[in-house]
């Protein structure tokens, strides 16, 4: 490892000192909105949405707003939408900026497309960036087998907001899947402990209040924990540091900065970034088949992707965001800011290395 971090620092040092590097010629965006944006589908199989269909649009779009602000959650949505399965794949035009979008199953489609896989709902991201490409999939189903509606929404919408602040397994998986698991026990017979699982939401589209899964206090409010990712070599971050000097007092241009800035992330990473794939399930506590894991992913079988097919965009290819009115030419000014800090040591070495994988991310800067 040591021999491979001074054969990369050589090359750059002699790639610095020779190559001049072409200026970017791409735009992207500089950065994301703040909040996180999302939309609620409701898929129904009849050929055209009923009054049914209209109250559980309302229902669960409020479930989930008033859900993401019992954690303070900063977030905006898009005007939900109830259609047919044929209508979103040939119609939907996903919102550029999108982060999270959740689908909701009438009873006959969700029996059909995630009871059939031992599913009652999920929540599934792809990529590395934790800011987009968030899908919820749950059924609005009657049998109530899978957990109910309601409480399934709130269980996909822990993992999410508990995965995007960055919280470990034990929280994002193990804690809310023992929450769901007391609750589905409680559900059949009443214990002392019932009344720690459960939470109220007084939801006014059906002047009715819904049991939901109880909020993890410390993620209230909570800023994003910071990731636990690959080590960058000291060495390169401390020759990274010079460079960065250098550019800032003129002394390199800004293409031969940004080959520097690329020694700094992965390319085995970014080539692995389409299978970068997180999925958590909501199933039956009490079945004894196979469980929907099995199902997923039997050997012959694509039922994963038949699976994401319900989703009306490519889940696992919409990674990079390119914005055609928000035009920023090679090192956008949000990061030249970070790049000031860092030298002034008002940040971390960490954080500077996080907004460089963010420019990787974007296409902004290419790894070596």
């Amino acid at each position: 490892m040591a021999s491979l971090t001074k054969l990369k620092i050589m090359f750059f040092l002699s790639l610095l000192l020779i190559l001049p590097l072409s200026s970017f010629d791409i735009a992207y965006a500089t950065h994301l909105t703040e909040d996180t944006k999302w939309q609620l589908v409701y898929l129904t199989h009849n050929p055209v949405c009923s009054n049914y269909d209209h109250h559980g649009v309302a229902k669960y779009t409020e479930i989930t707003q008033k859900y993401l602000e019992l954690y303070k959650f900063p977030n905006s949505k898009y005007d939900s939408i109830c259609t047919t399965p044929s209508k979103l794949t040939k119609t939907y035009q996903a919102p550029q900026d999108l982060d999270l979008l959740i689908i909701v199953l009438d009873n006959d489609l969700g029996e059909e497309k995630l009871n059939s896989y031992k599913l009652g709902g999920i929540y599934a991201h792809s990529g590395i960036n934790k800011d987009y490409n968030h899908v919820i999939m749950f059924c609005d189903c009657s049998n109530f087998y899978y957990s109910d509606p309601v409480w399934t929404l709130s269980h996909e919408l822990s993992h999410f907001i508990l995965y995007t602040l960055n919280y470990n397994s034990e929280i994002i998986e193990t804690l809310v899947h023992k929450n769901d698991n007391t609750y589905d026990r409680c559900r059949e017979s009443y214990t002392s402990e019932c009344s720690k699982v459960v939470e109220k939401l007084r939801i006014d589209a059906s002047a009715y209040s819904y049991s939901v899964m109880p909020t993890y206090k410390p993620a209230i409010s909570s800023p994003k924990l910071e990731e636990q990712e690959g080590i960058v070599p000291t060495a390169l971050i401390e020759l990274n540091k010079y460079i960065t000097k250098w550019w800032a007092e003129g002394k390199i241009s800004e293409s031969d900065y940004s080959s520097a800035l690329g020694f700094l992330v992965s390319q085995e990473e970014l080539d692995d970034i389409k299978e970068r794939e997180i999925m958590f399930a909501d199933g039956p506590l009490d079945d004894t088949g196979p469980n929907w894991y099995d199902v997923l992913n039997y050997k012959g079988t694509n039922n994963k992707e038949k699976l994401f097919s319900i989703i009306p965009y490519d889940f696992k290819s919409n990674l990079k965001r390119v914005y055609e009115n928000d035009k920023q030419i090679g090192l956008p000014d949000w990061f030249k800011q970070t790049v000031e800090w860092w030298l002034e040591e008002k940040i971390a070495d960490d954080e500077f290395v996080t907004s460089v994988k963010y420019l990787r991310d974007m296409g902004v800067i290419q790894p070596h």
